[in-house]
């Protein structure tokens, strides 16, 4: 395909969204043709999805793990083939704020097999990887006191804090994982510290961002 596909990871409160718009309006100040997205919910039917995996159900019930999972790859599957295919098809660049990444990281810190894992991944993904992963790391502890800032700002009507309200040990778990990934994959993901400077993360994240672009013959600077 001659898009570029990115992603941008990270543990909760990592400071994914902020860094993502900050991205996406550099780019688009640049005329580079872009496609912002994320998961669960970058479709219609996924948006369905989203608000049934992150928002607490009102009758306490909570997913088991295999539900858990289906349901963020059923939302991966639609959201391939409505929007992220067709726009690498297209030759755009495609920005996702969350991907698969996060599924082995957080699926996987619940206890779904590394098996599984791989055959969902072949069987949804069909080899497709990102070009790049921004993986912004950041302690559980320290985040997730951004997480706690970030709900009382937005007040009762922001409801998706199911994975807010795990335990903290599940969080550093996450992170394990998504360390393990980085340590394996450096070629692709870009391990950034989180607590630098807003501004030094944006620019350590642009170096990345904009080499990989002007190799791939998308003018920027």
């Amino acid at each position: 395909m001659p898009g570029v596909l990115i992603t941008i990871e990270g543990v909760e409160g990592s400071g994914k969204s902020t860094q993502l718009l900050r991205l996406s309006e550099r780019l688009r100040h640049l005329d580079v043709p872009l496609v912002v997205t994320k998961e669960p919910g970058g479709t219609s039917l996924g948006r369905e999805l989203r608000r049934l995996l992150l928002e607490p159900h009102s009758s306490g019930e909570t997913w088991c793990a295999d539900a858990e999972l289906l349901l963020f790859y059923a939302d991966r599957a639609q959201h391939l083939q409505r929007v992220i295919r067709p726009a690498l098809e297209a030759g755009q660049v495609v920005l996702v704020d969350r991907f698969e990444d996060s599924t082995r990281a957080y699926q996987g810190a619940s206890g779904v097999s590394e098996a599984a894992l791989d055959r969902l991944n072949e069987l949804v993904l069909r080899r497709l990887k990102p070009h790049l992963t921004v993986l912004l790391d950041m302690d559980p502890e320290v985040s997730l006191q951004r997480v706690e800032v970030r709900n009382l700002a937005y007040g009762a009507e922001f409801a998706e804090t199911r994975f807010d309200q795990a335990a903290l040990d599940f969080h550093r778990r996450v992170r394990n994982r998504f360390l393990a990934i980085a340590q394996a994959e450096p070629n692709r993901v870009a391990l950034i510290p989180a607590r630098d400077p807003m501004d030094q993360v944006a620019s350590v994240i642009w170096s990345r961002v904009s080499a990989l672009l002007r190799s791939a013959g998308f003018g920027v600077d």
